[in-house]
């Protein structure tokens, strides 16, 4: 059985972790109801952290954020279903540059899922995809996207080479 600080530390985690999820660009979903949804899903996904593996702290929070993940897809499916439910979907914001935070509530959800495991909940890439149910080249090609669309969204341009690109064919005496 886990301590109560380390239950303390993975909750907290989870609910960090639920609430940049859930944040999105393209809904209209205002912080109030996002805070009531990750409550929600936090509580049925929390049940994982209690019940998971005896022993194994890791394995029972990978289990954890994956029940988060597929609680928040049935219930985007759902909403998606049900064209009565009053979720609108927003027009794209056509902002270049701003906040992480804004880059990062702007990326597709198949993308924010894998950079906020590895980089908000600081899985490595295979508990991540453990987490995400896929394989790890997929997670590490999501990634990749997800970084390149917030360099751009960012402005970031590629840094300048510190060292002479045939560097590596000096002789060195």
């Amino acid at each position: 059985m886990f301590s109560v600080r380390e239950w303390s530390d993975d909750a907290g985690a989870l609910r960090r972790f639920g609430l940049a999820l859930v944040r999105d660009d393209r809904f209209v979903f205002d912080e109030v109801a996002a805070g009531a949804l990750v409550e929600r899903l936090f509580r049925q996904a929390s049940l994982t952290l209690v019940d998971g593996p005896a022993g194994d702290r890791r394995a029972a929070r990978v289990c954890a954020f994956a029940q988060f993940i597929r609680l928040y897809r049935r219930y985007v499916r759902r909403l998606a279903a049900d064209e009565d439910s009053g979720w609108i979907e927003a027009p794209p914001s056509g902002r270049s540059g701003g906040s992480a935070a804004v880059a990062v509530r702007g990326l597709p959800l198949d993308l924010r899922e894998a950079l906020l495991l590895v980089a908000l909940a600081g899985f490595t890439h295979q508990e991540a995809a453990t987490a995400l149910d896929l394989p790890l080249a997929i997670v590490v090609e999501r990634l990749v996207h997800a970084r390149a669309r917030l360099a751009a969204h960012m402005g970031a341009t590629r840094p300048a080479v510190a060292w002479p690109l045939s560097a590596h064919l000096r002789i060195v005496k």
